[in-house]
């Protein structure tokens, strides 16, 4: 997004070409927001959704659906409390990793690898690398999209920076990956160094830089003009990129007010004008669900280089991704960005900066003094960051010790950690389950954790967990973190799945999501009804009914209905699950079993 009539949406820029369905995908980001999590699921359904979050039923079919072949990799300690836990955060569980800090760094590259498949399971494949977190923030970013042209029988050379960098994933995480998701990530991996992308226009050649501490895969600054897009920079960073010389430079106020006056005076500095976002407020679809309010541009967050070269050469490189301005981006973290090389015309600083650029009308010229003092508080925030990323990495568990109680049982769960956390003297710490907030335990300072939460319920027994620190100042951040969860029900999620379907008109709904097999006929019809059995939309009597979609389903994935049948006999087990079962459906799954029976043993 270069200009302001070329704005993107993650769920568009996921959303499958017509023909094709979600099979499988590699995610990375530094900061996750977990009910952003969800936004991916939402894009890979074949559903047709307007941009924002759908009924919850739909949604939580979605990530039901894609949880199983999605993994999520983030910075450890970087996950943000959200305001409040939906049932549907459950479900995320399986393929949210939290990530060890690298020697002397972040991770912090953003980046999605997509594979989809059509009817006859030819693949093609996505790649977006973003300069933008897995969260709700507001801010202005960018992102590449590169589709796969073809699949190339041979290793492609270009991509190998790629296929290093999603082969590490799974060695980068604080609690060991499931044996089968390492074999899909893997597996995604190899592919990736087979994809011939296509282009976007005027772009001659393409390379992927994997920038990780003590390996190979710098980026090249060395030019005659250069353009730095950052929101984050210090001298430092700008000296790595250009050690003398003039620098354009877009960037925060803030930012730009902390460089040395000696390195404020070779920069030709602007900022985003935040009114610009005006003129070109984006309708419908294209709309940001999260975006910023009646049409202000957010704070700068993209990250973006463009190089001209020395001499007469008219050819320009243009480099966009998660590494910002500082000498610890571009030495100690892991970071992924993508190098276009093309015609100055197109990708050189004019094309950008020029009077009639588009780019230009986001910006405005500002004239930094420059040796702002920092803030005090700045320190303090940055220690406190950096207790939470050493917490995050210390092996927490959830074990169900106790479980009493008829109907729907309730639990005491103990939590423990592998040792203390790591506090500075007179800081404090608290921990709870994120779906029991309130039931907060206070943890020492090095001290061993080791406390109980009583009378859990089922749907609400989890892995995560709410750690915050507070200062003496009074300071206080918080983030969630992954533990093991030991001892759960086997059928927890089925407890919390039918928290959720708790009227016939949510059932039926449920169970056409859940047995349509991604036909956007029906998916369409259900779009259009109201989900309450009236008018053309009655699963039961009329309409493309329940009687079609079971034998489909039974022919075609009897596994759903299994999955259905689960839901249904919890359900049956209670006279508030029986209220929810539809009329006439109790005989209609008897049947349906009779036949699933029949069916299994033929086969």
């Amino acid at each position: 997004m270069l200009a302001p009539d070329s704005r993107a949406v993650l769920l568009r820029e996921l959303k499958p070409h017509t023909g094709f369905t979600f099979e499988g995908a590699v995610a990375t980001t530094f900061t996750l927001d977990l009910t952003a999590t969800l936004i991916p699921a939402l894009a890979f359904s074949s559903y047709s959704f307007s941009g924002r979050i759908p009924d919850p039923v739909a949604a939580l079919e979605s990530v039901r659906r894609t949880a199983r072949r999605l993994d999520v990799f983030c910075q450890g300690g970087s996950i943000g409390v959200p305001g409040k836990a939906p049932d549907l955060l459950a479900f995320l569980e399986p393929m949210v990793h939290e990530v060890r800090r690298p020697s002397g760094g972040l991770f912090h590259p953003k980046v999605w690898f997509v594979k989809y498949v059509d009817d006859e399971q030819q693949p093609a494949y996505r790649l977006l690398v973003l300069t933008r977190n897995l969260t709700t923030d507001a801010s202005w970013d960018l992102a590449v999209r590169l589709d796969s042209a073809s699949v190339n029988g041979r290793l492609v050379p270009e991509n190998r920076p790629l296929q290093a960098f999603l082969r590490s994933l799974p060695g980068r995480t604080i609690r060991p990956l499931d044996p089968e998701r390492t074999a899909r990530v893997e597996s995604l991996a190899t592919e990736a160094g087979h994809v011939e992308w296509e282009y976007p226009e005027a772009v001659e050649s393409i390379t992927f830089h994997y920038l990780d501490h003590g390996r190979e895969g710098a980026i090249d600054f060395s030019g005659a003009r250069h353009l730095v897009v950052s929101p984050f920079v210090n001298d430092n960073g700008l000296d790595l990129i250009r050690p003398d010389g003039p620098i354009a430079i877009l960037s925060r106020q803030e930012e730009l007010e902390k460089l040395s006056p000696e390195t404020i005076e070779r920069l030709d500095a602007f900022i985003i004008d935040t009114l610009a976002g005006f003129r070109d407020e984006p309708d419908g679809e294209d709309k940001p669900a999260d975006g910023p309010a009646q049409g202000l541009l957010g704070h700068l967050h993209a990250k973006m280089y463009v190089i001209e070269p020395h001499g007469r050469a008219h050819r320009a490189r243009l480099v966009i991704g998660s590494a910002n301005a500082t000498d610890a981006a571009l030495r100690t973290n892991v970071e992924f960005c993508v190098e276009f090389e093309g015609p100055r015309k197109h990708l050189g600083i004019d094309a950008f900066l020029g009077s009639d650029a588009p780019f230009r009308t986001l910006l405005e010229s500002y004239e930094p003094v420059g040796g702002a003092k920092p803030d005090p508080q700045e320190d303090e925030q940055k220690d406190l960051d950096n207790t939470l990323r050493a917490i995050s990495e210390i092996a927490h568990t959830v074990t169900v010790v106790a479980t009493a109680g008829d109907g729907e049982p309730r639990h005491d769960v103990r939590v423990t950690a592998e040792k203390g956390y790591p506090l500075i003297a007179d800081w404090k710490a608290t921990i709870e389950l994120l779906t029991s907030p309130g039931a907060v335990r206070v943890v020492g300072a090095n001290a061993a954790l080791d406390d109980t939460f009583a009378l859990v319920e089922t749907a609400d027994l989890t892995p995560f967990l709410v750690v915050r620190v507070t200062t003496p100042s009074g300071l206080t951040g918080g983030t969630v973190l992954v533990a093991d969860l030991v001892g759960d029900p086997a059928d927890r999620l089925d407890v919390v799945l039918a928290r959720q379907i708790d009227t016939p008109e949510k059932f039926l709904r449920f169970l056409y999501l859940l047995l349509s097999l991604g036909d956007p006929a029906l998916l369409a019809a259900l779009a259009r009804g109201d989900g309450s059995g009236s008018g053309g939309f009655n699963p039961l009597t009329g309409g493309p009914g329940v009687l079609e979609l079971v034998l489909r389903a039974l022919a075609d994935s009897p596994a759903a209905i299994d999955d259905l049948d689960r839901l249904i006999r919890r359900l049956q087990a209670t006279e508030a699950g029986r209220d929810v079962l539809p009329d006439g459906l109790d005989e209609l799954w008897g049947t349906v079993q009779e036949a699933r029976k029949a069916l299994a043993k033929t086969r």
